[in-house]
């Protein structure tokens, strides 16, 4: 299910979320959607697990910490294994993986399927090396360390040759080639150099000469035998690199399972730390169709932005015991946010995740839509009202295989209100006699007809505490204008409306700055209607 043009905001809770290790990270890009209750409720068990765990013990909380966040991502190939650094990397996981199932409770280990069985094959690559080294190590094979040996007796015996070849040039010649190869000396200088067979000189230029040792035929036949152990030591580094990238590859189903094992640690782990800090509780979900409860919900998108910004967040409390339900309200008095809350609370829910909300009972639906609300794009050359028809009708189609949990805000708003007040009670009727369907709605259309629909309003603007306040006080900017809305705009849900219109609208547009005069005539107006 794609999440992302239709609850963008819902990826800013994702943001929250950051797993240590390269296979949590995935999870992200994966967005699971679960709807098998026995799915979810192993999900939600390993993060109450966790979070048990890793509150009792603090130093371990760091421990796992450091372990997860030192996971490198793995290539298991051949061309990846036929490499020092390739088991480097295998060495390394096997390692930490080793590190966090040995510290957490069997318990909690057995729910993540953490199972080690990689013992004797990290023992195998710990002879390169602990920590951040690994190399071929003369343990490995026997002859690589025979050669080894023989190239470090062929490097004394050429630097014991150099350094009497050096000696001899520094007491004849008075030349000092300490650590130079070559000396770059004046054309008159070098001539008396000319007859001297242990120094090889060529031109540097015009007026320059560049002399360097020769060292004799002793060091040239030395350098030839290290060259050729040299190469034999690659041909049998080759062959160790080979045996331990076959050891792996051997291994590679265990090894799999243990990162599978890593990903669900790391989940657990990071989902507990996000309950913790952003206090989310654990879901209780019924079986479908059952009402949706949500008490002092949080969309925390909207609530860290008002955080920022130092305004009070209204948590949604409701139930809804209906599959149809209107929500109706004001410009700005907290549908759309209503609308959200939900939305963001069930894809948290469904995606395995504790929610933030003193409670939030639910059932499981196989897919969610989203339509409408001002944020919507065009696409396809599709006006926005020809958009929201075609997910509408994409999501009516889907009612056919499948439990679909729908949000419409101010849907069908962009057209007129006589048609768009027909359609909507008629998709109303349509969906209370779709069992499968399960919908919300939020408008400030009066008068749909839909009898076994629930209705609800926000409770809008208090005008009475508004005037009261900022009686006389004078003009303020933008900023200061948001927040009085806020101050006193009652963001609560109450059940029973019969569909009758909101009247914050010019209180609101006043509020923004229209002019008084404008203000005046449209409440003229309004008394004149009524």
């Amino acid at each position: 299910m794609d999440h992302t043009r239709a609850f963008a905001e819902f990826e800013t809770f994702y943001g929250l979320f950051k797993p240590l290790t390269p296979y949590g990270r995935l999870y992200k890009e994966k967005r699971p959607f679960f709807t098998s209750p026995a799915a979810l409720k192993t999900e939600y068990d390993l993060t109450a697990a966790m979070g048990t765990f890793l509150s009792a013990q603090k130093h371990k909380a760091d421990r796992l910490r450091f372990h997860l966040r030192n996971i490198p991502a793995l290539d298991l190939s051949s061309e990846a294994l036929a490499s020092t650094p390739g088991l480097f990397t295998a060495r390394k996981f096997l390692s930490n993986t080793r590190e966090i199932f040995k510290m957490l409770p069997a318990t909690l280990r057995a729910k993540l399927g953490a199972r080690w069985e990689s013992a004797e094959l990290l023992e195998l690559l710990d002879i390169g090396g602990r920590g951040e080294a690994f190399h071929i190590a003369d343990a490995y094979c026997a002859d690589l360390a025979a050669v080894r040996r023989e190239i470090a007796g062929c490097d004394a015996s050429m630097k014991k040759l150099r350094e009497k070849r050096l000696k001899e040039l520094r007491e004849r010649w008075g030349l000092d080639f300490s650590d130079r190869d070559f000396l770059v000396i004046d054309e008159k200088a070098a001539a008396r150099l000319a007859a001297a067979p242990e120094l090889f000189i060529e031109p540097f230029d015009g007026a320059h000469l560049t002399v360097k040792p020769v060292y004799g035929v002793d060091y040239m036949e030395a350098a030839a035998a290290r060259d050729r152990l040299r190469a034999k030591e690659q041909e049998l580094e080759a062959s160790v690199v080979k045996r331990l990238a076959a050891a792996v590859t051997a291994g590679k189903n265990t090894i799999e399972a243990c990162a599978a094992a890593i990903e669900r640690t790391d989940i657990a782990a990071e989902r507990a730390r996000l309950a913790k800090e952003l206090r989310l509780e654990r879901p209780l979900i019924r079986k479908y169709p059952s009402h949706i409860r949500l008490a002092k919900a949080r969309f925390l998108p909207l609530e860290l932005r008002l955080e920022g910004s130092g305004l009070k967040y209204t948590p949604l409390t409701a139930i809804f015991s209906r599959r149809v339900n209107v929500i109706y309200g004001s410009n700005m008095g907290g549908k759309t946010v209503a609308l959200k809350t939900l939305a963001f609370m069930q894809l948290a829910a469904q995606s395995g995740f504790f929610t933030p909300a003193a409670a939030f009972e639910t059932c499981l639906f196989d897919g969610m839509a989203f339509m409408g609300g001002s944020e919507m794009e065009t696409a396809g050359g599709l006006s926005s009202f020809g958009l929201e028809m075609n997910d509408f009708a994409s999501a009516h189609e889907r009612m056919k295989s499948g439990n679909i949990l729908v949000f419409m805000d101010e849907f069908a708003r962009t057209t007129n209100s006589e048609e768009a007040a027909a359609l909507l009670s008629a998709i109303l009727e349509d969906l209370e006699a779709r069992p499968a369907a399960f919908a919300f709605l939020a408008t400030h259309f009066s008068g749909l007809r839909a009898g076994g629909t629930a209705r609800f309003k926000m409770r809008g603007f208090d005008t009475e505490a508004f005037n009261e306040y900022f009686s006389g006080k004078p003009a303020y900017g933008l900023d200061e204008k948001l927040k009085m809305i806020n101050k006193f705009m009652r963001y609560e849900l109450r059940e029973g409306a019969e569909g009758e219109e909101a009247r914050d609208a010019i209180k609101i547009a006043g509020i923004l700055g229209v002019s008084k005069a404008i203000i005046k005539r449209a409440q003229n107006l309004m008394e004149d209607e009524q």
